[in-house]
This record gives C-alpha cells, sequence and structure tokens, in this order.
C-alpha cells in the first residue's frame, strides 16, 4: 500500500512538473512601457528631446530617460524597433535584420522637425550603421534606400536629414560617435569568444606611430597591417594562443570596418566646421582600448587633430548620450558650477584597467573641461564631486573607506550637493560597501555610479551629477516627476552596481553554463528562458531590498533656492529581465511613490 503511496506521489510531481515547464514564460513588460516616450505625451516641445539611441541596451535607453527626466527634458524615443539590435538566434526586428532601421529613424526626425522639436540627440553609429554592434561588422559603404525609391549615400543622407536641421538657429543638434574597439562582438555574426580574443590580440599588436603630416587617412589605412617596425605582419604579432582562429578573411573585414567608420567621423568633423550656427555639436567616444600604439593610436590622434570646432573626443562610449544631455542644460543655463574635487584612495594616476585608455585623474579633467566645472577648494564650493579609487596602499583600505563615509556625512548633515564616483573596480570587496547601506543616504545624493571601466563611470557620474545640479540650481519652476526621476536613477544606479553586478551576475553566469548555455547570449528555449528568469528573480530581487531600504524614509534635495528637500516614501523594484539576452546588462521597472515635503 505504501508502494502505491509513494509511485501515485512521483507521477504526480512529474505530471506537475511537466506542467510547470510546459507553460511559457511570463512576459515581462519593457521598461519603457513605465515611461512616457512618445511624441504624443508631450506637453512643451521647448524641453522635449528628440533621442535615437546607440542601442536599446540599459545605457543607452532608461538611463538616458531617467537622466533627462530628472533634469527637466522628456525625452521621445523612435517607434517600435527601429533603434535596437538582436544578437545571432534571437528573433529578428520588425525590419527583418538584426539591427536599427536607418531609413526609418531618419524619415522620423523630419516627423519631429515638423512637430516643433528644437532639441536633437543623435547616435551617428545608430543612424550610419544601425547601432554600435553592427558598426563593427560593416567593412565598405552601406547605401540607404527608402521606400520611395531613393538611394542614397550614408554621407548624401547624413547632409540631408542631419546637417541640414542646423540651417535652422533654433535647433540644437547633439551628436555622438565611437572609435571602433580592438575587437568585434560576441554573439553577433558568427563571432564567439574566440574569435574575439583573436581579434583583440591582433588590434592590440603595435603598429608604426605616425606624427605631423604623415598623420593621413591613406597612411593609418597603409600602416595597419604592419608591425611596428613597419615590416613585419601585425598578424605574426598575435598571441600564439589565438593564432589558429584567426583567418585572412577575418581581418580583411576588420580593416575594412576600421577604414569605413574613421572615414564616416572625417567627414562629420569636416562638415560641422562648415555650419552656419554653433548650434551642432559632436562628442566621439573612444570604445575600449588600451595606452599603447595599438591599431587604434594613429586612428585616435588623427582623430584629436581634425576636431575643431563643434567636435570632442573623449575616453568611454556608453555615457556619451548622458553627458550629451548634461550638455543640454549646460547649454541653456551657461552656469560655471565651483566644484571641489576630492580623491580618497590615491590610485588617481593610474588607469584601473587594460580597457581604459587614460588615468582616472586625466578622465576626471577632461569631464571636469567637457562641464567647464570651476575647481576651487572646499569652502568655496557649491557642489562637491568625491572620487573613491582603488588603495595605493591595500593596508589602508579600512581607513580610506573611514574616510569617505565620513566626507558623505559630514556633507548631508551640511546640505551640501555631492557626487559620489565610485571607482574602485570593486578593490575594497564588501567593506565599502556595507559602510555605505550603513551610514549614507544614496538618495541624499546628487549621482551615484560605480560600475563598469572607469571612463563610463566617470561619464554616468558627471552627467548624473552635474545635469540635476544644473536643474536644482537654475531651473525657476520644480516638478515632481523631475524629482521622481531622480529617485529611479539612484536606484537604478545603485541596484545594478550591488546587487547585480557585484552579486548577482556571477552567479547567473554559472547557472546559465550549468544549463548548457552561453551567457553572452542565451538562445530562446521555452524550458532554459523559465529556468532562467525565476533564478534570476530568486537571486536579485531579495538582494535589493537593501537598496530600497537604504531609500525608503530618506531625503533628496529638490531645490537649492530655496533650498528644499522631499522625503522617498516608497520605492519598488519589479520585472527584471535580461533587454539583450545575456548577463551583461539587466532591466527593471521602478516604481516610486509620492513624495512629500520634508520639514527642515
Amino acid at each position: 500500500m505504501w508502494k502505491k503511496i509513494c509511485a501515485a506521489a512521483v507521477l504526480l510531481l512529474a505530471a506537475g512538473a511537466l506542467v510547470w515547464l510546459l507553460i511559457p514564460p511570463r512576459q515581462i513588460p519593457s521598461v519603457l512601457e513605465s515611461l512616457r516616450t512618445d511624441a504624443g505625451s508631450v506637453d512643451n516641445w521647448e524641453n522635449a528631446i528628440a533621442y535615437v539611441p546607440l542601442d536599446d541596451r540599459t545605457d543607452n535607453l532608461e538611463d538616458v530617460v531617467y537622466l533627462a527626466e530628472a533634469s527637466g527634458y522628456q525625452v521621445v524615443l523612435p517607434p517600435g524597433d527601429s533603434y535596437c539590435t538582436k544578437l545571432d538566434g534571437q528573433a529578428p526586428n520588425s525590419n527583418g535584420t538584426q539591427y536599427g532601421d536607418r531609413e526609418t529613424l531618419l524619415n522620423w526626425l523630419q516627423e519631429m522637425e515638423a512637430l516643433g522639436c528644437n532639441l536633437y540627440l543623435l547616435s551617428l553609429d545608430q543612424i550610419f550603421s544601425g547601432g554600435l554592434v553592427n558598426s563593427r561588422s560593416v567593412s565598405g559603404p552601406a547605401d540607404l534606400t527608402f521606400a520611395d525609391g531613393t538611394v542614397m549615400s550614408e554621407t548624401e543622407a547624413f547632409d540631408k536629414f542631419i546637417l541640414s536641421l542646423s540651417q535652422d538657429p533654433d535647433n540644437r543638434i547633439y551628436l555622438f560617435d565611437s572609435v571602433v574597439r580592438l575587437a568585434s562582438t560576441v554573439g553577433y555574426q558568427g563571432f564567439d569568444l574566440a574569435e574575439y580574443n583573436a581579434l583583440r590580440s591582433y588590434g592590440m599588436a603595435a603598429r608604426p606611430t605616425l606624427e605631423g603630416n604623415n598623420l593621413t587617412l591613406e597612411n593609418i589605412f597603409a600602416n595597419y597591417p604592419f608591425a611596428e617596425d613597419g615590416a613585419a605582419s601585425a598578424q605574426d604579432k598575435v598571441d600564439p594562443r589565438f593564432q589558429d582562429d584567426l583567418t585572412d578573411q577575418m581581418i580583411e573585414n576588420y580593416l575594412g570596418v576600421r577604414m569605413r567608420k574613421l572615414r564616416l567621423t572625417d567627414y562629420v568633423i569636416s562638415a560641422l566646421k562648415t555650419t552656419p550656427y554653433d548650434n551642432i555639436h559632436l562628442l566621439i567616444g573612444i570604445d575600449d582600448s588600451s595606452n599603447t600604439n595599438n591599431i587604434q593610436y594613429n586612428e585616435l590622434h588623427y582623430i584629436a587633430q581634425q576636431t575643431g570646432r563643434g567636435s570632442t573626443l573623449l575616453t568611454g562610449l556608453d555615457s556619451l548620450a548622458r553627458l550629451l544631455v548634461g550638455q543640454i542644460a549646460q547649454e541653456r543655463y551657461d552656469h560655471q558650477v565651483k566644484t571641489y574635487l576630492r580623491y580618497i584612495g590615491g590610485s588617481q594616476s593610474i588607469p584601473s584597467s587594460e580597457y581604459d585608455f587614460y588615468t582616472l585623474e586625466e578622465t576626471v579633467n577632461l569631464h571636469m573641461e567637457l562641464f567647464q566645472a570651476q575647481q576651487v577648494p572646499e569652502m568655496e564650493a557649491e557642489l562637491q564631486l568625491l572620487v573613491m579609487t582603488a588603495p595605493d596602499n591595500p593596508e589602508k583600505s579600512a581607513d580610506y573607506c573611514e574616510e569617505l563615509v565620513s566626507q558623505l556625512e559630514h556633507n548631508a548633515q551640511n546640505r551640501i550637493p555631492t557626487i559620489l564616483l565610485e571607482a574602485s573596480n570593486n578593490a575594497y570587496g564588501d567593506m565599502l560597501e556595507q559602510m555605505l547601506f550603513e551610514r549614507v543616504d544614496f538618495g541624499s545624493l546628487l549621482a551615484f555610479a560605480g560600475k563598469y571601466d572607469q571612463a563610463n563611470v566617470t561619464g554616468a557620474a558627471f552627467a548624473m551629477g552635474f545635469s540635476r545640479y544644473l536643474y536644482l540650481a537654475c531651473r525657476q519652476e520644480k516638478e515632481e516627476a523631475c524629482d521622481i526621476a531622480h529617485v529611479r536613477q539612484i536606484a537604478n544606479s545603485v541596484a545594478l552596481t550591488y546587487p547585480y553586478i557585484l552579486h548577482t551576475r556571477y552567479e547567473m553566469n554559472e547557472y546559465v553554463k550549468k544549463l548548457g548555455g552561453n551567457y553572452n547570449n542565451i538562445l530562446p528555449n521555452p524550458i532554459k528562458d523559465k529556468l532562467i528568469q525565476g533564478k534570476l528573480e530568486k537571486l536579485f530581487l531579495p538582494r535589493c531590498d537593501g537598496v530600497l531600504n537604504n531609500l525608503r524614509g530618506t531625503r533628496l534635495i529638490s531645490s537649492l533656492a530655496p533650498y528644499e528637500e522631499k522625503q522617498i516614501n516608497d520605492v519598488v523594484i519589479r520585472d527584471v529581465y535580461f533587454p539583450w539576452n545575456r548577463t551583461f546588462e539587466l532591466s527593471f521597472t521602478i516604481d516610486v511613490g509620492p513624495l512629500s515635503l520634508a520639514e527642515n
């Protein structure tokens, strides 16, 4: 009798498990569904930014939307999946490709102009190539074909649809572009980690350096195939571990990509110098490099030599759109922020990783110049920028953590607007995280950034902090929607840094591998999708409780003149998902309850 009961129970459990596995994963709504990003929702076109994103990753979508709203602007996005990227094996976009729809995007710009938009934030990687990832794979001219049969070259389309916007002196056009990184994207057009490593090693091989009049496009291209002595093949300098994965066809395509991209960037830089009004700007970001004479070396020096009226070269890439939102605010308010800059940790004079082109101090200085910030002593400052570096002496780690947290406590008590740039690359382990959560109210900060490489972390912190400060200091009419957006951007940044990147992502990588998948590209599978989604929610959401508890009941600065604070009453994180079906980036919806005016 007992055996029959056990057998029945086993069958029942097996049947239940089968039913559970056959139920498709629930559809997680996009973060954008909870935000106002369509043209029909615009109340005032004077504060609307028509935005063509680099792609649909978190850094380029919700991070930009939150930042703009917290600064008093509204982002308007193109329709549907016209700017999305799909990795190999994923369902394609509605245009049938893995990349953005360039023709649709350009037509959309004309629609925005007809509606009265005057602010444009445009990714040239998206408009020329259909997104960042595809810009690393297009190795020759890519004409555009419009619905009426019109065919245009890339530069002709740029002139007609983008450069022409500058003919209206009321328009402000902010463009951003990238210098091609050293390798293509894993999980796109057949590239795997082996090919990535092989191409990056090839790109890292030292090349002949060009100076003065010799630094021309054609000389740069002619030197691509050669090693530092100008005679040996750069291919022979590739790490022996990757030689078998590097083919002549891969190299030919790789060099073609670099030639095309540099020619287009050069064309845009030259075009901006001829515009009738000073109302179009270009920010060029260095995408993954190192401070050596690799294949990027001559490209970067050529671009720096060519930049002039309207164009700037800057380290980092995924923070460019946010930096330009800050530039929009900077240009509108024309206010030089008196800033006290303090480094804690002592390692600002070195790059934080092999992927950084500049030292941390150089990177910060470039961003200070971009925002025209005036560096002053502490007692004269209206804003403080605290930069936590890796410890120059590991034995002093605890002292550095105490120094940072004590300064943050002092600033909160004395109502000093503060940006926290946590650029230590997790060099302090759990110690710094625990001290921050125990003693610092993140909601009181103007900005917090602490993920990925130092260039993008720096850009994110500057954009968030300076944009928000300019709103608080210079805009007369304040809105609760702007304060709620600020809570969202702080919650988003902190939750991505600590609960996800430092604690959850590695476990998710191991779990995906255990299921036989690739965490760089999780291919659609009804059963695995459900298991992975369940694991993500189980690991990540409970870890967000520390972030949410830190924010609830705390105060944020809502006005500087007069000084006012609002209390954050409730924050919820829900509907977490991988926007690109890989574990590298994460998206989730953030709900913020009504704020209440805090008593002084």
